[in-house]
């Protein structure tokens, strides 16, 4: 017979609510009765009936999560940033990969409506996609993060990549490089736009030509970006680069390691996110660094708030990135 939420009530000697309460993070127990319920809960072996839950109430206590990258150590800080949070308010994470593959969002999005989410948070794979029209009348708050969306308003957190991308500009222009190459992720990405507007705004304020033979775009990942790296320095002399993207940063780098080109002696370059391997490459790699974990953390205490006062105005939250500068430039 299925042990009920009422014998761990009895067995630890307080009300079905107070469990109720533990179980889900809803009020305030004491110390000492919150350890009793731990107690039953563990030698009853309760497991709590989410399901049946979610199909009473209309609704659970599980937010739905849509990256485009797990591969992307981007993605699963910030995941794991949100999980974290989500968890000290009772609240679990269902985790979905789409591959940067609009037709899987797709799918996992229908999915996650079916499963009663209390909520999503998506890094859609395009800016241009009707958002609107797949979620429907969703009763439930929805959150975009990392990647801007051009035709639906909504709560989403970003960071302002232009500017990054600017102050990483003024950075290497000060060094005295003039050729600067750039590689980026897929055009149709707002980060991508947004990143690469930075990179013009630079050589207009600088006074130096755009050469769009020294600029590359691909998915990203590892091997496109060397593909393009290969690309960019056959066509001029570029003394520096500029990488959007972590894994493409990745890429670039060691396309210059294994054609043996010097760095930053023959070429200067700055990735995007600043990971440990940046500082173990040879030379340590100068990154501009995202505040992955405050994009988490923002984002599951946003959407927590949603779910409490959906009226709520509607939040458009922009953060900083960071300019780190090691020996590759």
């Amino acid at each position: 017979m299925a042990v009920r939420i009422k014998d761990v009530a009895d067995k630890a000697g307080v009300s079905v609510a107070t469990v109720s309460h533990v179980i889900n993070g809803t009020k305030h127990v004491s110390d000492k009765k919150r350890t009793c319920i731990m107690e039953a809960i563990n030698e009853l072996s309760y497991t709590p009936n989410y399901l049946a839950k979610s199909l009473k109430e209309n609704k659970s206590k599980v937010i739905g999560l849509v990256i485009p990258d797990i591969s992307n150590y981007f993605f699963t800080e910030i995941a794991t940033a949100i999980e974290h949070t989500l968890s000290l308010s009772g609240y679990n994470l269902l985790l979905c990969n789409s591959n940067e593959e609009l037709e899987l969002e797709i799918r996992h999005i229908r999915q996650l409506r079916s499963y009663m989410v209390s909520g999503m948070i998506i890094a859609p794979t395009t800016k241009d996609y009707d958002y609107r029209s797949l979620l429907g009348n969703a009763d439930y708050p929805v959150i975009f993060i990392d990647r801007k969306l051009s035709n639906v308003q909504g709560d989403s957190i970003s960071v302002d990549g232009a500017e990054a991308i600017e102050k990483a500009m003024d950075y290497l222009i000060s060094k005295g490089h003039k050729s600067i190459g750039f590689i980026g992720a897929q055009t149709a990405l707002s980060t991508t736009e947004d990143r690469f507007a930075g990179y013009k705004q630079a050589l207009e304020k600088h006074g130096i030509a755009y050469n769009p033979r020294i600029c590359g775009f691909g998915k990203a990942k590892i091997v496109e970006a060397r593909e393009i790296c290969k690309k960019i320095l056959s066509e001029d002399k570029v003394t520096a680069l500029i990488v959007s993207s972590s894994l493409m940063s990745i890429g670039a780098m060691q396309f210059l390691s294994d054609y043996m080109i010097k760095i930053p002696d023959e070429i200067a370059i700055i990735g995007y996110d600043d990971y440990i391997w940046s500082t173990i490459t040879t030379p340590p790699m100068s990154t501009i660094s995202q505040p992955t974990k405050e994009i988490g953390e923002k984002a599951a205490k946003l959407i927590l708030e949603r779910i409490k006062n959906p009226e709520k105005d509607i939040e458009n939250i922009v953060l900083n990135a960071k300019l780190i500068i090691r020996q590759s430039c």
